[in-house]
């Protein structure tokens, strides 16, 4: 095997490590069949040698809208061999998100399943060599909400997502033994652990598709049918399925390792999770933002854990080796011990920006805060935490006004931006409450006029994605404000929860 395999310096290469260690193994779980790693590596071959008849280069994008098949799984593995930066859209954005996230891209490929970009690769075409890609080469960008009322694409590099690669050994040390769940969507940040801690570790890959997630049952079956035996999601997911009590050892007889993250956990829904599997799987809880390639702390949820955590939601975990990290206050310096401040990160995992947007790049990602050392930077996550004397971080709200709704990451103000740009609207607020199902957006709007509630709902579906569309909508003569003049937030929370 060549040195190359053995020590990949790139996510290409680490893929041929595992295509060279199990070529026959299953990559792909798929309904109509499995897809063994020496035929998907054929796949991605034949794709890299139209993305260069094409003139696709190292920096080029590649824009793909595509479902879990095997095409789309083809793509990406052959933009990571060319060094091409992929982006995976989501396919229910409204036309004018999706408009702008390619108007910042220009993409030179937009790659969808009906143009069938597979289908239409010659059996035998010749491929150039892989392109030559480093560790700071940008593997791809991921976009999530942004506060300016258009959507950020966070840029990572391959080195991070090497790193992450190494990290689940500390969990899992052999993932190639397993069949890792791909429940989450490929836009969404998580599942960057399906396919780089699964796939390219060597795991095949159980996928299932986005339209059976608000069905448990379906997706519990896809597992089970997959004989998944890693499976990871957002909390909620996960209590959807008690809700049916479908969250047992019987529904999900080969999971031997749970992972939950993106949002919050419960800790009194955590201790029911627990005692399910009690003996039977280990529940790990994990933590990190977009821009620091995934994950960056963790921690094992064990009889120790739900003891220490009492009530409220599951500890973050303690950071990972590679990492920097600092908790800091309002002027920069750090907190003492047990006190509550901004997360700030550092280390090989924290990505190269916002694609196209040095601004918001500026204003997140700054030279190290303690040294101000050159070349040194770190992400400012506005996440507000406490560390223990343990090491363990606890996760205390935001400093901003960014949320986490079934694991998706919204900026209120992108709601609020959406909401004022219909015309008879003067003024909006958005807030996150919790309703009969969990977290639920609502909104409040004043203007000169009263708008009927088709029109405002018509008007978001046009301009925000499912996972932001306000639950609810009422029209005020004015909204709450406080003693600056602004619109206090905190007061509309309390008369938009009061709508029960």
């Amino acid at each position: 095997m060549a040195a190359s395999v053995c020590n990949p310096a790139n996510l290409w290469q680490a893929f041929e490590r595992a295509v060279a260690a199990a070529p026959h193994s299953c990559a792909l779980a798929l309904p109509e069949g499995d897809v063994t790693f020496a035929e998907l590596e054929a796949d991605a071959v034949r794709c890299a040698a139209a993305l260069a008849a094409r003139g696709l280069q190292p920096g080029h994008v590649a824009a793909l809208q595509m479902s879990k098949r095997r095409a789309a799984y083809a793509v990406w593995l052959a933009c990571l061999r060319q060094g091409v930066i992929y982006v995976f859209l989501d396919p229910l954005n409204p036309e004018r998100r999706t408009a702008q996230i390619l108007e910042r891209l220009k993409p030179a490929l937009f790659a969808t399943d009906e143009n069938d970009f597979l289908a239409k690769v010659p059996a035998a075409a010749d491929a150039p060599p892989p392109a030559r890609v480093h560790g700071l080469s940008p593997a791809y960008a991921m976009f999530t909400s942004g506060s300016t009322g258009e959507p950020k694409g966070a840029v990572i590099a391959h080195q991070g997502l090497l790193s992450l690669m190494r990290w689940i050994r500390t969990w899992i040390p052999s993932p190639a033994g397993e069949r890792f769940s791909n429940l989450n969507p490929l836009h969404f940040d998580n599942s960057v652990f399906d396919l780089y801690c699964g796939l390219l570790n060597g795991a095949a890959l159980v996928p299932v598709e986005t339209s059976a997630l608000p069905n448990p049952l379906a997706w519990a079956t896809a597992l089970r049918r997959g004989r998944a035996t890693v499976a990871f999601a957002v909390p909620t997911l996960f209590m959807a399925l008690e809700r049916l009590r479908l969250l047992t050892v019987e529904s999900l007889p080969d999971v031997r390792t749970f992972l939950f993250g993106g949002e919050g956990f419960p800790i009194d829904a955590l201790r029911r999770f627990h005692a399910a599997f009690s003996g039977r799987a280990r529940l790990i809880n994990v933590y990190g933002p977009t821009e620091t390639s995934c994950i960056c702390s963790s921690i094992e949820i064990d009889d120790a854990a739900i003891a220490a955590a009492g009530s409220g939601l599951a500890p973050l975990g303690r950071m990972h080796e590679g990492f920097d990290h600092a908790v800091l206050g309002e002027q920069q310096t750090p907190v003492t011990l047990g006190a509550v401040g901004e997360l700030w990160i550092g280390g090989a995992n924290v990505g190269l920006g916002y694609f196209g947007q040095p601004g918001e790049t500026a204003r997140r990602f700054q030279q190290d805060p303690r040294q101000n050392r050159y070349r040194s930077i770190w992400y400012r996550t506005g996440d507000l935490v406490r560390e223990d004397e343990n090491g363990l971080l606890w996760f205390h709200g935001r400093a901003d006004n960014q949320v986490k709704v079934r694991g998706h990451r919204i900026e209120l103000e992108e709601i609020d931006l959406a909401l004022e740009a219909l015309a008879p609207v003067a003024r909006a607020v958005s807030v996150v409450v919790l309703g009969a199902d969990g977290p639920e957006i609502r909104a409040a709007v004043c203007g000169r006029e009263v708008v009927p509630l088709e029109t405002i709902r018509a008007h978001c579906l046009q301009s925000l994605p499912p996972y932001m569309q306000p639950a609810r909508v009422v029209q005020l003569d004015a909204l709450p404000l406080n003693a600056n003049g602004k619109v206090d937030r905190r007061a509309a929370r309390e008369l938009l929860e009061r709508l029960d």
